[in-house]
């Protein structure tokens, strides 16, 4: 035996230097194998894969991937409430970045506080004479 043998203590945490890992040597010699593929890795290899789309008189060859926000894009556009949702939640980097808009959104499909009737009143009760309104406009073309 050496001298760094009868030195070293064998215990909990200090396995003998013989069976250690050695440098230069992988813990794992054959790695994982080549069909083990993560869920994330399948999902992005199946959104990637390329269809064919048919918009109007044209055919397009599209990822999924752009299928899919086309379909979310075209939802919420006519009038969708839930697409649009949806399409708010999928990025919010897409909008700023942050969840204020989606409270924002949230709070616009609600419908209107107390003071926005309190300005809408304000409004259509004004003097039409004062800031020469739409009302004004109207009557003055058909008077000329």
């Amino acid at each position: 035996m050496s001298e760094d043998t009868k030195d070293y203590e064998v215990g909990y945490g200090k396995p003998p230097k013989a069976t250690r890992f050695q440098k230069g040597r992988s813990g794992n010699p054959k790695g994982r194998p080549k069909g083990a593929k993560g869920v994330n890795a399948s999902l992005k290899r199946e959104l990637e894969a390329k269809i064919t789309v048919r918009e109007g008189n044209h055919e397009a060859r599209i990822s999924k991937a752009e299928a899919i926000a086309k379909r979310l894009t075209a939802g919420a556009l006519k009038g969708d409430t839930k697409l649009l949702m949806a399409l708010l939640k999928v990025d919010a980097d897409l909008f700023g970045g942050s969840d204020d808009v989606n409270e924002q959104a949230s709070a616009a499909l609600e419908g209107p506080d107390k003071v926005d009737y309190d300005i809408l009143r304000d409004f259509f009760s004004s003097d039409p004479d004062g800031d020469g309104g739409p009302e004004n406009e109207e009557v003055e073309d058909d008077g000329s």
